[in-house]
């Protein structure tokens, strides 16, 4: 991945490209979500961000997440329980879930998975694998 500041100002620059303002609270968002490993939800987010400026609303948290998406910057990554989780890392990865207490861990597999060309009509243009279990943690 990138240097987290790297992604920062690719973000802040792709911002005035199209137009939208950055600001304070926009810029939180993502830096959250860039420092995160946890694969927050918006509600996660928006409470970190409520620290720092505690007059955000949950609205604007919501449509800065999809505005992130939108650009390329975060990845939807699977939803948990009623809420949608986001990752900033948006390299090919794949990720551990647990069944137990919902945590979310980023993997790598060199070999990838091989896809068959056609797939009922549907031509993939990527694909992310989700696998469930129990953490370690949980395991125990």
């Amino acid at each position: 991945m990138e240097l987290k500041e790297d992604m920062l100002k690719a973000f802040v620059d792709k911002c005035r490209e199209q137009g939208l303002k950055i600001t304070p609270q926009r810029v939180a968002v993502y830096e959250i979500l860039l420092n995160s490993h946890t694969h927050p939800t918006v509600e996660e987010i928006y409470e970190e961000v409520k620290k720092k400026y505690p007059f955000v609303s949950l609205a604007t948290v919501y449509r800065t997440v999809e505005t992130l998406e939108q650009m390329g910057f975060a990845k939807r990554v699977c939803y948990w329980g009623n809420s949608v989780r986001y990752d900033a890392n948006t390299e090919e990865h794949h990720h551990l879930i647990c069944t137990n207490c919902g945590s979310i861990k980023d993997i790598y597999l060199e070999d990838g998975i091989n896809l068959p060309e056609n797939l009922e009509g549907f031509k993939p243009a990527g694909y992310s694998v989700n696998i469930y279990g129990l953490c370690p943690n949980c395991k125990n």
